[in-house]
């Protein structure tokens, strides 16, 4: 019998292996935070494993084929397949107009008094978008090829052409001279893809290496800038780079050799951070015609970077230098993350949604995403010193315990307010993605429908409407309100955690134990144990940890014994 129970090895970065009886463990929407300062604990454990940032709807756009956004003043350019739109603070959506294509778009606006804003598409060039109507077309007055990327520094537009030149227009305007340009060099037979601003430089990505230009103030007609020097790191795919933004100034792309390159501010070197199992990822995907997308945003003062493909999202921890998996619900199973890309907007990283034409934004005290059911998944390495054919008697896991909700999980702004169906009174919403018919909500402060103030059950017309059951609408709106939730189902008030384990290297699991996380405060455990789950095998014990219900995840780390009886490690 053994001494003292065995740590379980969860991983602290996700480890899923190109075979699962090679991976060290993997980490889906959740990821590691220590709890320990110059060495020592500050807590129960060295670490935590918390869940992932959910997702909450900014608007809905009716669009679909979400390609990028960037605020200007007080309006965020939102791009989707073939449609440009604005969004306002309140969600509020304007359709401008036809801009072609399908992919993403890089967006750009100087600093004029009224500041100019061009999207380029790949496929399809430059479009004016601050015309006050429609996109228009932009060539620079028949002096500028089609660019493949468009970017804004020190008050120049920089257009990218494939061929290895990039133009920059006059100073915040739009004009353009034909021979205001310059070609990359430095390599031969690549193709020139993006131009970033990034930490006072232009980089201008091809797909062989980078070429660092810098503000020389030379005159024009002549371009402004002079090339400082060359990286060797180059640019897969347009799409596979993100962290420009304003507010997140870290860049991260994907090289050409599949490997994620990250490169602080001020610096000009840099540093690999992507880990094989998502190198060889990137490779398949790139191998396979497949397209790529980078994204970043800022939860809990913490700043992620993420990258997909078509089948798999993995995201970056800036903070712990750590990965961790991304997945999203959609008919029965667990696929892609659904957000795609990131940009700061209205005080929220705002993001496109691969199952709607939703605008959303991620936010860490959501456990949902849109809505739908969030996956918190936690699978451990091997448990290596647990001798072969022991009997394992129990294993003991510690969480967070009394997560569960008392009463509501949401909080709807009011914008409006009218008569519905049968007289009710109809309220215009900012989203209505966590409401269900039959809530119970509390609506408070709304000025001139006075009558919607109080508590009511609620009937959910649409994803910004929903009529309160048993009013009459009287008064017409002024303004103000909100509606927030004051019922809660069986599976926040009463969560509970699946616990698996795997004795052929992570092929399968068994049947899982069901415990409870017990409800809000209630926390009687102190640990989640299951027993008698038969003999240990020569490939170790893996462990699975599921959480689905809507409630805060934190688990501290976990323990398997031969003995029956609970022994603190």
């Amino acid at each position: 019998m053994l001494q003292k129970p065995v740590p379980i090895p969860f991983p602290l970065s996700s480890f899923p292996g190109a075979n699962p009886q090679e991976g060290g463990g993997r980490l889906i929407n959740c990821y590691a935070q220590p709890l320990e300062e110059q060495g020592r604990p500050t807590g129960p454990a060295r670490q935590k494993w918390m869940g992932s940032p959910g997702l909450l709807q900014h608007a809905v756009t009716g669009q679909t084929g979400y390609r990028g956004g960037l605020l200007v003043k007080n309006l965020s350019y939102e791009l989707f397949k073939d449609t440009a739109t604005t969004v306002d603070v309140n969600g509020t959506v304007n359709v401008l107009g036809t801009m072609l294509g399908t992919k993403l778009v890089s967006i750009a606006r100087n600093q004029a008094a009224t500041p100019d804003v061009v999207a380029v598409d790949v496929d399809n060039g430059a479009y004016q978008l601050s015309t006050g109507g429609a996109p228009a077309a932009y060539n620079g007055a028949g002096n500028l090829p089609q660019p493949n990327s468009v970017c804004n520094q020190d008050g120049y537009f920089f257009f990218t052409v494939a061929d290895g030149r990039c133009f920059a227009s006059g100073l915040n305007a739009l004009t353009q001279n034909a021979l205001t340009f310059i070609t990359c060099q430095a390599k031969a037979d690549v193709t020139l893809l993006r131009g970033i601003p990034f930490s006072s430089a232009l980089l201008l990505f091809t797909t062989g290496g980078c070429e660092i230009w810098q503000d020389a103030a030379i005159p024009a007609p002549a371009f402004p800038y002079s090339r400082s020097t060359v990286i060797e790191y180059g640019l897969v795919q347009s799409g596979a780079i993100a962290g420009n933004e304003t507010g997140f100034s870290e860049l991260l792309w994907v090289a050409q050799d599949h490997g994620v390159y990250w490169l602080n501010p001020g610096s000009l070197s840099p540093v690999k951070v992507s880990p094989p199992d998502l190198d060889k990822l990137i490779e398949d995907a790139i191998q396979a015609g497949k397209l790529l997308d980078a994204g970043v945003y800022i939860a809990g003062g913490k700043k992620f970077w993420h990258i997909s493909s078509p089948d798999w999202s993995w995201e970056f921890n800036l903070s712990t230098r750590k990965w961790h998996e991304r997945q999203s619900y959609s008919a029965g199973q667990y696929v892609r993350w659904r957000a795609v890309g990131g940009h700061p907007a209205f005080s929220r990283w705002l993001m496109g949604d691969t199952q709607s034409g939703n605008v959303l934004y991620p936010d860490d005290d959501t456990n949902t995403e849109n809505g739908s059911p969030m996956l918190f998944r936690m699978e451990s390495g091997p448990v290596r010193d647990f001798p072969e054919a022991h009997r394992i008697a129990r294993a003991d896991f510690d969480f967070v315990f009394g997560t569960g909700l008392v009463e509501g999980n949401y909080v709807m702004t009011v914008t409006g307010a009218a008569a519905g169906t049968g007289g009710v009174v109809r309220l215009t919403v900012n989203q209505t993605v966590l409401a269900t018919t039959g809530d119970e909500v509390q609506v408070a402060d709304v000025t001139g429908t006075t009558e919607a103030n109080g508590t009511f059950p609620i009937t959910v017309v649409d994803g910004t409407h929903i009529e309160l059951q048993g009013t009459v609408f009287v008064n017409a709106y002024i303004s103000g309100g909100t509606a927030t939730d004051i019922s809660v189902t069986a599976n926040a008030a009463e969560p509970q955690v699946a616990i698996s384990c795997s004795k052929d290297g992570g092929w399968s699991y068994d049947n899982p134990a069901i415990r409870p996380l017990q409800p809000q405060r209630k926390n009687k455990r102190a640990r989640a144990t299951v027993k008698n789950r038969g003999q240990s095998t020569a490939m170790g014990t893996r462990w699975r940890i599921d959480i689905t219900d809507p409630v805060y995840r934190s688990f501290l780390g976990g323990t398997m014994s031969d003995n029956p009886r609970e022994v603190l490690p």
